[in-house]
């Protein structure tokens, strides 16, 4: 008798197939995006002690003001050898270093180094950057998460909203990774 079991809360057998598949893209996903945050933290962690280690062998003063000095050198680099927009104001330039994940894209060139308007959302960024580093881009036709560009600012340790101006997370020296597959960022509260 329908009363002795529970029909309505069963779940169909194609919706499960469908469940799981989305879950394993899901878990694929946040996995990928783990490993980069593990990736940033170490390289964080790694420069931190370069800069030590470089201020103490050079006996130039304080420690501070040679990592500040080195620090000056690495973003002048990356202001000369840059590219971008040469319509951007210079006072506008955000300077980046833009790469893409090699376990989640495919990129005829997997890094550069480029500059942005302070101005301009994540999203046009992602547009600049994907055509740059020749990653396809397919967020503008519609599909899954799966497929989706996502944008990675290592320094913040997070996701960055398409809507949001790349000026207000990063700074003239930080670094963007573009990632596929990896879901919005945000906590779905439907499945907590």
């Amino acid at each position: 008798m329908p009363e002795d079991h529970d029909c309505k809360n069963v779940v169909p057998a194609g919706a499960r197939a469908k469940n799981s598949i989305l879950q394993q893209q899901r878990e694929r996903g946040m996995s990928a995006l783990s490993k980069l945050k593990v990736w940033a933290e170490d390289k964080r962690k790694k420069d931190a002690e370069k800069h030590t280690k470089k201020s103490g062998f050079l006996g130039l003063g304080s420690k501070s003001s040679s990592a500040a000095r080195e620090a000056l050198a690495a973003a002048n680099d990356l202001k000369r050898t840059a590219k971008g927009d040469a319509s951007v104001p210079q006072d506008k330039r955000v300077y980046l270093h833009v790469e893409a994940s090699a376990d989640t894209t495919k990129a005829k060139f997997p890094t550069g180094k480029f500059y942005y308007n302070k101005d301009w959302t994540v999203g046009r960024v992602l547009d600049m950057a994907a055509k740059s580093l020749q990653v396809q881009n397919v967020n503008n036709r519609g599909g899954g998460e799966e497929e989706k560009l996502r944008v990675f600012h290592v320094e913040g340790g997070r996701l960055l909203k398409f809507g949001e101006k790349i000026g207000e997370p990063c700074q003239t020296g930080n670094m963007i990774v573009l990632l596929r597959g990896v879901g919005s960022g945000e906590v779905d509260l439907i499945d907590l």
